[in-house]
């Protein structure tokens, strides 16, 4: 039987990985592995192309993975090659099946859908086609001559007997990539929202000794960065240790990306993140317990503020995530908690309008909550009896103006002094920068919202220009020159650490050779007027912008600034060395670079620029 699992994804990254599909194929025999093919979709998407494309396989069975964010196109996808092909069996798992397993049929004109885990029951499934028996009775399926009522979702009760689509190379390994590591299914909690317990509440992890091959593996094939899949990795904490812990004597040159419940954040846990290279993403959602309690979830501001300030204290690199929408919030409760979340300083934070996701507790108790939802993808919620719909869209835009400045704009550095000076609350400064943005830029609100589109080097003069009005309007002239100051220093430092390394030429350069070529600055080397030394504004804390003006002095000139060997370097520089490096950004002959520089030292100047890779010959 030929089979092409179909998955598609928001798009093309890191993070894209067909893991659920990885999964459903590991678990076939390996005869017929040999006869299915993964596939990866990424918007926007030619039905009619990529139908031809998957025809002309020859399927006998297409299975689709469907999320919130790919179902409608998926299900249109399954209806079209339904017409084209009336014999093919086509079928469906992923989240989007956690409820009304019929509708989701009818909609795609599929012949069934895997509701739950679907190792078991998809290898269960094509071992009943293939010898052509019976297909009923198979745990989580649902057929579509039988859709009356959703099955109980399929689990599988033993972990240690399900294949790795890693060690198993179903899922290819290459040098730089990313990859999706699912270290244990469930979650010990049951928020009303969320349908990561899957209904069972209790985690289930992975044998260790399976995590250890794979992690050796991971290492092995040079993954540049591994996002861990589990709720809550440290629940219970002893559980948390275990994995970091591997996670140090196996592969710490890894980036990892976790999950983590903050109130199980212990200090043996935080020493143990401090020997990785890892980001810690924390689901904050609302700092208000009254406003979570009827959700299923709890939280302790002042137990939360305390353990963030230790993983402030210890340099570990965290996000929170927020929601709005919620039953019983406002968008006044929404702006205190924004407030709770960017007084912690986090390094990011990501906030979500709620969904009202079908399968979990939430959506089957909707009426009582008061709430009123988009019944298709991404089922976000429209209003509540407490947050009507005017009060959602101010925290859209608000959430909006959040990500643009304060994530978008490398704002974690300087945001928090900004509000002391401006006198505002961190909900207050931003919005204040939504406002402006639509009065003086003529930013529409549908602009604004679609935060995707803003890029850093789009912010960075926004920023600058509303942080100026501000100093004006708060007769803060004085401190202009170190906000600016501030604003490209925190700027360059994530361009320049996220980009590439400065490489040096690999060879000498001569005076004949330099003289005879033409040169341009490398990319990776970024030049900038700073009115104070960069090295003073990097240790800058949270200190009163006034009173850090006070102590330091300007010390106005260019500075290069480049990455070697992982490492960012700040230069200062003469003037006719920055007028020369100024020139060669529109690319120059080495003869007229080097009429810029002091004869005395103009060939030992540009030589060293060259060699060390500084300038990069035009060919």
């Amino acid at each position: 039987m030929r089979i092409l699992i179909v998955s598609q994804h928001v798009r093309e990254s890191d993070q894209a990985v067909a893991l659920a599909a990885g999964c459903i194929m590991a678990a076939l025999s390996s005869e017929q592995q040999q006869q299915t093919e993964i596939i990866t979709l990424y918007p926007p998407l030619d039905i009619d192309l990529i139908s031809r494309h998957l025809l002309d396989k020859e399927p006998d069975l297409i299975a689709f993975s469907l999320s919130l964010w790919n179902r409608t196109a998926l299900l249109a996808l399954a209806r079209h090659l339904r017409a084209q092909q009336p014999r093919l069996f086509l079928l469906a798992g992923g989240p989007e099946t956690a409820g009304n397993c019929a509708e989701l049929i009818s909609a795609g004109g599929l012949d069934g859908v895997i509701r739950g885990e679907g190792e078991l029951a998809f290898a269960a499934l094509v071992d009943s086609l293939v010898r052509g028996r019976l297909i009923a009775g198979i745990d989580g399926f649902v057929s579509a001559a039988a859709a009356l009522a959703d099955p109980p979702a399929a689990t599988c009760p033993d972990l240690a007997g399900l294949p790795s689509p890693w060690l198993t190379g179903v899922l290819p390994l290459t040098p730089g990539c990313g990859v999706l590591w699912e270290v244990a299914r469930g979650c010990h909690f049951n928020c009303s929202f969320c349908y990561d317990a899957k209904g069972h509440q209790g985690v289930r992890p992975f044998p260790f000794a399976r995590l250890r091959r794979e992690l050796k593996l991971f290492a092995k094939s040079s993954v540049s960065q591994i996002w861990i899949l589990d709720s809550t990795f440290n629940a219970p904490a002893q559980r948390g240790h275990k994995l970091l812990q591997l996670l140090i004597d196996v592969a710490p040159q890894i980036h990892y990306h976790i999950e983590a419940k903050a109130d199980l954040l212990d200090s043996h846990t935080i020493d143990l993140l401090t020997q990785l290279s890892c980001s810690v993403q924390i689901g904050l959602q609302s700092a208000h317990p009254e406003i979570l309690k009827p959700l299923q979830r709890r939280i302790n501001p002042q137990q939360m503020r305390r353990v963030l300030h230790q993983l402030n204290l210890a340099g570990i690199v965290f996000g929170l995530d927020l929601i709005y929408g919620l039953p019983g919030d406002n968008h006044q409760g929404f702006c205190r908690s924004l407030d709770f979340a960017l007084e912690q300083q986090p390094n990011q934070v990501d906030i979500f309008p709620l969904a009202v996701l079908p399968g979990t507790d939430l959506h089957r108790r909707r009426s009582e909550f008061g709430l009123c939802a988009r019944s298709t993808p991404p089922y976000l919620v429209e209003t509540t009896t407490s947050y009507p719909t005017e009060q959602i869209e101010q925290s859209q835009l608000l959430a909006a103006a959040a990500d643009i400045f304060y994530n978008r704009g490398r704002a974690v550095g300087f945001f928090l002094p900004l509000c002391d000076l401006f006198h505002a609350t961190p909900a207050t400064l931003l919005q204040q920068f939504a406002d402006w943005l639509t009065a003086e830029k003529a930013c529409a609100r549908a602009q604004l919202v679609e935060v995707e589109a803003w890029r850093p080097e789009r912010i960075l003069p926004l920023q600058r220009d509303f942080c100026r009005e501000q100093c004006r309007r708060h007769k803060q002239y004085q401190l202009i020159p170190l906000i600016e100051d501030l604003l490209h220093f925190h700027y360059l430092c994530a361009e320049i650490l996220l980009g590439d390394d400065c490489q040096p030429a690999g060879q000498q350069i001569t005076p004949a050779v330099f003289a005879a070529a033409h040169w341009q600055l490398n990319p990776a080397v970024f030049l900038h007027f700073f009115h104070y030394d960069p090295a003073d504004l990097e240790v800058i804390g949270g200190e009163s912008l006034n009173k850090i003006a006070k102590q330091l002095q300007q010390d106005p000139g260019q500075r290069l600034l480049l990455k070697v060997h992982g490492e960012m370097l700040i230069e200062t520089l003469d003037d006719s060395l920055a007028r020369m490096l100024q020139m060669a950004t529109t690319g120059q002959s080495g003869t007229t670079l080097l009429t810029q520089l002091d004869p005395q030292q103009a060939e030992e100047q540009a030589l060293l620029a060259a060699e060390q890779g500084i300038l990069l010959p035009i060919t």
